[in-house]
């Protein structure tokens, strides 16, 4: 489940299942690339087999519909 922090939303338990210049990552159930340089700065995803929590901004979240817009 999501939760806002200002700008940002936090996803728990998301898998990283691929790298490269973009994560690959499980949130709510959908695989989606995620540019490493938009990761909240607490945010420690960093390699394939990390589980933990997403940081990113809300907008690039609701574009994805990982969030209601």
């Amino acid at each position: 489940m999501a939760q806002p922090d200002d700008e940002y939303v936090w996803f728990d338990d998301v898998r990283v299942v691929g790298d490269g210049f973009e994560l690959q990552c499980i949130v709510n159930g959908k695989q989606v690339p995620l540019p490493v340089v938009i990761l909240h700065p607490d945010c420690k995803l960093a390699k394939p087999g990390d589980v933990g929590r997403l940081g990113v901004p809300a907008v690039w979240a609701a574009e994805r519909a990982l969030i209601p817009r």
